[in-house]
């Protein structure tokens, strides 16, 4: 039954692509020649992206808080697996700060560059410098961002400690930082959300095999600030100590 249920998802998420990626063609060309119209569109079309795998993959999400954005938002959020990004999606209008290796990737990899995703290589430091400018002029522009300043995915079980550099676009912009907390409810320690300490192959296999996955998305009041430090410690400080709460309630 589980093989049956993930060859049934997988060509569902095949045939879902292949047709995001002609919205994705379409709304690039069309609206080529205005990058604020074009970005709005295509986060537009990444919510019911996020909706229909999250349906494909019976992810049942719980929202706690509002998450109703006013425009041009930074929205932090932990980082446990792929599965986030589908969430994030189906929750908020915005697009994404992705790693590099992400353009690569089958499926993904092309869905993401037609969805206006920034793509971040922290390795190169000049090109960090480049992405915030990119991130302010988003934001600027009443775009919502969603980033995970972790830095790469956690063990599902703890928070890693927030990089500051990129929290620097929201106060270059003086835009409101959104912290978001993702919490999976499915009686595994880590969860099958997770991807640390995995291959992709295995984790996503892992994701189509479970009959059913429950998500909590608690969306805390918006930060402002002039200090970035401040705003990637503050957002760490709230995500933390509610994930802590949660787990030894």
């Amino acid at each position: 039954m589980e093989h049956l249920r993930a060859c049934v998802r997988f060509f569902c998420i095949v045939a879902t692509c292949a047709f995001f990626f002609l919205i994705g063609i379409f709304l690039n060309v069309v609206f080529l020649g205005s990058e604020r119209t074009r970005c709005h569109w295509l986060s537009f079309a990444t919510v019911y992206l996020g909706r229909c795998f999250c349906y494909i993959l019976n992810i049942r999400i719980k929202v706690v808080g509002s998450a109703q954005l006013e425009p041009g938002m930074l929205i932090v959020a932990n980082h446990v697996g792929s599965p986030d990004i589908f969430v994030l999606g189906a929750c908020f209008q915005a697009c994404f700060v992705s790693k590099m290796e992400l353009r690569d990737w089958p499926l993904l990899g092309m869905l993401t560059r037609l969805g206006a995703t920034l793509y971040v290589d922290r390795s190169r430091r000049h090109e960090v410098k480049f992405t915030i400018e990119e991130i302010r002029h988003r934001l600027e522009s009443g775009i919502s961002v969603v980033l995970f300043p972790e830095g790469g995915v956690s063990n599902g079980v703890t928070i890693n400690p927030f990089k500051t550099s990129h929290f620097e676009s929201a106060v270059l912009s003086h835009r409101p930082v959104l912290p978001v907390l993702i919490q999976y409810h499915d009686g595994h320690t880590p969860s099958i959300a997770c991807w640390s300490n995995t291959s992709f192959y295995r984790h996503f296999l892992a994701l189509l095999k479970t009959p059913r996955l429950d998500v909590t998305v608690t969306v805390f009041p918006p930060l402002t600030g002039q200090d970035r430090r401040y705003l990637a410690e503050e957002s760490f400080r709230l995500l933390n100590e509610n994930y802590i709460n949660k787990q030894t309630s």
